[in-house]
C-alpha cells in the first residue's frame, strides 16, 4: 500500500468512528514525498560534530544524511526520552537543508520479553512500545524527518535477539506493520523504509538467514503493505561493483563465489520485488561501501585488499550503476565520519569504511564523490 492508499484506508476508519470531518480532509491530503530520481546520502556517526559533518556532506553535493538511533540508550524508562541526544541531529539537518533518514534499532531492556537474552540486541515484546517511541520523535519534530528505516539487518542473529532459531521474518513484519501505522498517523509525509537486510553468505536459520530468501519471506508475510521503500545493504567486500561470482576482475581471494559478496546483489532483490508485484517501489541502499585498511580488526581482513584509491573508484562506480537503473531511490555511503568518531588508537572496523580520516581530512573517496556527476 502506498502513502495515499494508507491515507484513504485510515480515512475510512476515521469516518466509521464518527470523528469530525476535518480529520478526513487532513488525512486525505497527506502523501509521502518519495524523492524523484536518485538521491545521494551518507551515514553520519551519532553524537559527532553534526554541524561540521553535515557541512562536509553538503559540500560534496550530497543532500541526504542517515543517523542510526539506538532506542535502548534513548528511552531507558518508558516515556522518558533523551531528547538532548536526538534533537541536535534533527535540528542541524533542518538548519542546513539536509534530508534526514533515521534508522531506529535495539529495544531497551524494559521492553524485551522475560525470556530474552539481554546480552544481545533484539526486538521488543510489544511492537506498540517501539511505535510509541517513533511517534514521540515525529510529533516533537513534525516536518523535520524525511524517512525512517524500521530496524536494521534483522536477518542476523546479533540484531534480532541472539541464536536459538529466533530469526523470524513474520515477527519482523508484525513490528513493521505496527510501526508503519504509527509513523503515518504522526506524519504521513515520512517515507517508511523496511529494515535493510545484510548479505552474509550464511543461511543456517540460526546465525543468519540468506538475505534474498529472507526478503521473500518478508513479502510472504505481507511486507508490500507496510513500507514505501525496500531497504538494502549491497556490500562489495573486496570485489569491484561490476564483478559477479562468474566475472572477477581482481586477483584477491576470499569472499568470492557467493552473490552475498557482490554489490550487484541488489538485482536479485529487485527480482523478488517484481515477483510479488511490488515493482513500483524503489530500493534504498541505506548502507553500502568498501573498507580500506592496512590494519583491519579481525573479521575485516578483506579491507587489506582494497586500497584507498580502490575505495574511491568503487564507490563512484556503484553510484554510476545505480544511475543506470530506474528503481534505486536513495543511496547512503557507509560512512562519512566514523573514523573521526573513533577513540584515538582504536582499531575500529567502522573507521575502515569512512571516507574521512581520523583528523577529518579527506580520503580519496571523499574527493572522488565530491567530483562525481550527480
Amino acid at each position: 500500500m502506498n502513502c495515499l492508499g494508507y491515507a484513504i484506508s485510515r480515512t475510512a476508519k476515521i469516518f466509521a468512528s464518527g470523528l469530525i470531518i476535518i480529520s478526513l480532509l487532513l488525512t486525505l491530503g497527506a502523501s509521502c514525498k518519495e524523492p524523484a530520481g536518485l538521491g545521494y546520502g551518507m551515514q553520519v556517526a551519532p553524537g559527532t560534530d553534526y554541524q561540521r559533518a553535515l557541512r562536509l556532506l553538503k559540500d560534496a553535493g550530497f543532500t541526504w544524511a542517515k543517523v542510526q538511533l539506538r532506542w535502548e540508550e534513548l528511552e531507558m524508562q518508558k516515556g522518558v526520552i533523551q531528547w538532548n541526544v536526538i534533537d541536535p541531529i534533527v535540528n542541524e539537518a533542518k538548519a542546513q537543508g539536509i534530508r534526514l533518514l533515521l534508522s531506529v534499532v535495539t529495544a531497551p531492556q524494559w521492553s524485551r520479553s522475560a525470556s530474552a537474552d539481554l546480552s544481545v540486541p533484539g526486538p521488543p515484546e510489544d511492537a506498540e512500545d517501539y511505535a510509541d517511541f517513533l511517534s514521540a520523535i515525529l510529533k516533537r519534530h513534525q516536518g523535520k524527518i524525511d524517512a525512517i528505516e524500521v530496524w536494521n539487518e534483522q536477518n542476523l542473529w546479533y540484531e534480532w535477539g541472539g541464536k536459538g532459531k529466533k530469526l523470524s521474518a513474520t515477527q519482523y513484519v508484525d513490528l513493521l506493520k505496527t510501526a508503519y501505522a504509527a509513523i503515518k498517523a504522526a506524519d504521513p509525509n515520512v517515507v517508511v523504509v523496511s529494515g535493510a537486510l545484510t548479505p552474509t553468505g550464511v543461511d543456517d536459520g540460526d546465525t543468519a538467514i540468506d538475505d534474498v530468501r529472507y526478503l521473500d519471506m518478508m513479502y510472504a508475510a505481507g511486507l508490500k503493505n507496510y513500507c514505501d521503500a525496500i531497504g538494502a545493504h549491497p556490500s562489495g567486500y573486496n570485489n569491484p561493483p561490476d564483478d559477479t561470482p562468474t566475472q572477477a576482475t581482481v586477483t584477491s581471494t576470499g569472499f568470492k563465489g557467493h552473490w552475498s559478496f557482490y554489490y550487484r546483489r541488489f538485482e536479485q532483490y529487485r527480482a523478488v520485488m517484481e515477483r510479488y508485484g511490488d515493482g513500483e517501489k524503489k530500493l534504498w541502499f541505506t548502507e553500502f561501501g568498501w573498507a580500506s585498511s592496512t590494519n583491519p580488526p579481525a573479521g575485516y581482513e578483506y579491507a587489506r585488499d582494497n586500497s584507498e584509491e580502490d575505495q574511491a573508484k568503487y564507490l563512484v562506480r556503484a553510484f554510476q550503476l545505480a544511475q543506470e537503473t530506474e528503481y534505486v531511490g536513495v543511496m547512503f555511503v557507509w560512512n562519512l565520519n566514523f573514523a573521526p568518531a573513533a577513540e584515538p588508537g582504536d582499531i575500529y572496523a567502522k573507521a575502515a569504511f569512512s571516507i574521512l580520516r581520523a583528523d577529518w581530512s579527506s580520503r580519496p573517496a571523499y574527493s572522488s564523490l565530491k567530483a562525481m556527476s550527480k
